[in-house]
C-alpha cells in the first residue's frame, strides 16, 4: 500500500485501474519529502510497479526517446500529466530530484506506456529556463522552463497543452508564468 502522501499525479488506464505516481509523502522507512514511487490500484488491491521506496530518488533518464525497463523519473511533487489517445501517461515538471541529486523545479517530459518509462524531452537537471524561439513557430530547440503547478489539457488532434504555473523564464527568472505552450507527441 502507498504512504500518505500530497500533491501526486495519478489517472485511470483503459481497465478502469488507478494509477498513482510520486508526491510528498512517507516513504517505507518513515522519512517524509519527494517520492518516486508508481502504484496501480485494480478495484481490489495495490500493486507496487516503479520506482523506489524511500525518499529523494534520482531520475534514471537513459537516452531521450527510447524506453527502457531501467528508466524511472526523479522524485517529484506537483507535476502536471495528460493521458493520450493510446492510454499513455505523459508528465511534466514538478518540484523534485534529478539525475544529480539536486532539488528544485523540473521541465522534463515522461511518457509511460504502461511497462516503461520514456524520457521524452527536457533537461535531466533542475531549475532549467525557458527556450521560447519565436511565437508559434515549431521547433526542436524550443522548451519550456522548469516549473510547478501549471494547468494541463490534451486537444482533439492529440497535442499536448501547458499553461503557466511558477516557474523559470527565458532569463532565468523564478515567478508566475503565463506562458502557453503545445507538444505535439
Amino acid at each position: 500500500m502507498p504512504g500518505g502522501r500530497a500533491d501526486s499525479i495519478s489517472w485511470i488506464d483503459s481497465r478502469g485501474n488507478l494509477w498513482l505516481f510520486g508526491g510528498n509523502g512517507a516513504d517505507s522507512g518513515a522519512g517524509r519529502a519527494d517520492l518516486n514511487d508508481l502504484w496501480k490500484f485494480d478495484g481490489t488491491n495495490w500493486t507496487w510497479v516503479n520506482g523506489a521506496n524511500t525518499i529523494l530518488q534520482t531520475g534514471a533518464y537513459g537516452t531521450r526517446g527510447s524506453a527502457s525497463a531501467s528508466n524511472v523519473p526523479g522524485a517529484r511533487a506537483l507535476a502536471i500529466s495528460w493521458i493520450d489517445s493510446s492510454g499513455n501517461f505523459w508528465f511534466f515538471g514538478g518540484f523534485g530530484t534529478d539525475s544529480t541529486a539536486a532539488q528544485g523545479e523540473l521541465n522534463d517530459l515522461w511518457k509511460f506506456d504502461g511497462n516503461n518509462w520514456t524520457w521524452m524531452s527536457g533537461a535531466n537537471i533542475v531549475n532549467q529556463a525557458g527556450v521560447y524561439g519565436t511565437l508559434d513557430t515549431v521547433s526542436s530547440s524550443n522548451l519550456p522552463g522548469a516549473r510547478v503547478d501549471a494547468i494541463s489539457w490534451i486537444d482533439s488532434s492529440g497535442n499536448l497543452w501547458l499553461f503557466g504555473g511558477d516557474g523559470i523564464d527565458s532569463a532565468g527568472t523564478e515567478s508566475d508564468l503565463n506562458d502557453l505552450w503545445r507538444y505535439t507527441p
